[in-house]
């Protein structure tokens, strides 16, 4: 059951979004050599460039969440300790968390609703369609954001002790902030044993 959630998670987050990519890119290439070689322009070209634009960026966005790669300023964060980081990481997501919830059913209302009455210029396609990615969107921020709320309320309170203190520690930063980290360890590590080799 894991591996399937994991498998259907990469899928949205990153092989809808690699393909919306793909697809952006080859179709832009395409309108740059019928615009300018054959002299033709194509008219459905613009159209599925915005739409995979928004594909990508918005279900993108949840593997950048996940991934912890959003660009974040820590300078005043990064003071506390693991307890107090935890407490304003907290207010932090629950403040987003209820802006997402208050803004949740309306949103679906008008991209389920009022947007199915619209549709695109040239394909004819629904606007409820363009803009569906942004509901699985926001019910994928909300997990992420109320699992960060459960960990980050077991730190501050101490309930789930060492343990969920360093999965905080894990969170607070990116898979590429810990390969440099880890890498900068490793150095160090062959330093000092190079060394005590030379004493």
């Amino acid at each position: 059951m894991k591996k399937f959630f994991n498998i259907l998670r990469d899928c949205v987050e990153l092989y809808i979004p690699i393909a919306a990519l793909l697809i952006m890119f080859c179709t832009f290439v395409f309108q740059i050599f019928s615009r300018y070689i054959l002299n033709n322009p194509v008219p459905w070209a613009y159209e599925v460039t915005v739409m995979c634009y928004l594909w990508m960026v918005v279900l993108g966005a949840c593997y950048a969440y996940r991934d912890r790669s959003h660009v974040t300023f820590t300078l005043f964060y990064d003071q506390f300790g693991t307890r107090a980081r935890a407490v304003i990481a907290f207010l932090g997501n629950l403040l987003m968390f209820i802006a997402f919830a208050y803004m949740f059913l309306p949103s679906c209302e008008m991209i389920l609703d009022q947007m199915s009455k619209q549709v695109t210029s040239v394909f004819k396609i629904g606007l409820n369609v363009v803009y569906f990615p942004f509901i699985p969107f926001m019910v994928i921020i909300m997990l992420y954001i109320l699992y960060d709320l459960f960990v980050e309320f077991m730190v501050f309170t101490g309930i789930g002790g060492e343990k969920y203190e360093k999965l905080m520690s894990k969170y607070d930063k990116s898979e590429a902030e810990e390969a440099v980290d880890a890498a900068l360890e490793h150095a160090e590590q062959e330093k000092e044993m190079e060394r005590k080799e030379g004493e």
